[in-house]
């Protein structure tokens, strides 16, 4: 098989919570090429939930080899020497991925954001990685855990968003997918202004148009058309490593 289509792969069982099979198809991957840094770090990263720490320390070890400044290496690494694990451990952790981009309407928005930054820190990211959503002046920006840019929204949802986060609101983003990067945006509390209104408009399917009345519709919506002078008047707001 393709090995861009096996990653697809590793990237999906990680996705669902399926370690086991994520260790085997980054094994099998890593058969062909043993310095493949993206799934050193998926296995890495499966081992860690399996509870296999050696293996997770071997495979994270591995990668600064070959790229001693790698951020999610050296990350991992210091996690795997300040918590403890155990073969268990997987099935407390399962579920989380599972659940991690389930939709809800008018609470969760995939975000395909523009002006991407710097493609060295975009390409260390992976599929279910924290990232913050921050406002900085006329536009709402994504950033990592570590600070460091990685795109802007689009303009009519930065509009939206940046009134919502001035009042209030509160939203968890996570990697959807590296290439292209989308990233997976939830609403986690609503401000009061706004409590009846979505932070994502409900107008992408017909069917959504039963549950969200006309009176439900919020007077003091924010007005994605408005000018940005007419918004800052808005108040604030090796070789493989095989299995044990």
């Amino acid at each position: 098989m393709h090995p861009t289509l096996l990653a697809k792969q590793a990237i999906d069982a990680a996705l669902t919570g399926n370690w086991k099979e994520a260790v085997k198809i980054n094994l099998s991957i890593l058969k062909h090429d043993p310095r493949d840094i993206e799934s050193l770090n998926r296995l890495g990263r499966a081992f860690m939930e399996v509870g296999f720490k050696s293996k997770a320390e071997n495979a994270y070890k591995k990668v600064l080899r070959l790229d001693k400044f790698n951020t999610i290496a050296t990350r991992n690494l210091g996690l795997l020497k300040t918590s403890r694990f155990n073969r268990q451990a997987s099935s407390n952790k399962s579920s989380h991925p599972q659940t991690m981009f389930l939709e809800e309407p008018g609470v969760t928005k995939t975000v395909q954001p523009i002006r991407p930054g710097d493609a060295k820190v975009i390409s260390r990211l992976h599929p279910g990685d924290p990232v913050r959503v921050v406002v900085r002046q006329h536009n709402v920006v994504a950033i990592t855990t570590s600070n460091e840019y990685l795109a802007r929204f689009p303009d009519d949802l930065a509009s939206r968003l940046r009134t919502f986060i001035q009042a209030g609101n509160t939203y968890t983003a996570f990697i959807r997918s590296v290439d292209p990067l989308r990233i997976f945006v939830r609403e986690t509390h609503r401000a009061t202004k706004y409590q009846s209104t979505p932070s994502f408009p409900l107008t992408e399917k017909l069917s959504y148009a039963a549950f969200t009345p006309p009176e439900l519709i919020h007077e003091e919506k924010p007005d994605v058309s408005a000018t940005e002078e007419q918004e800052e008047e808005t108040p604030p707001e090796e070789s493989p490593l095989a299995e044990e």
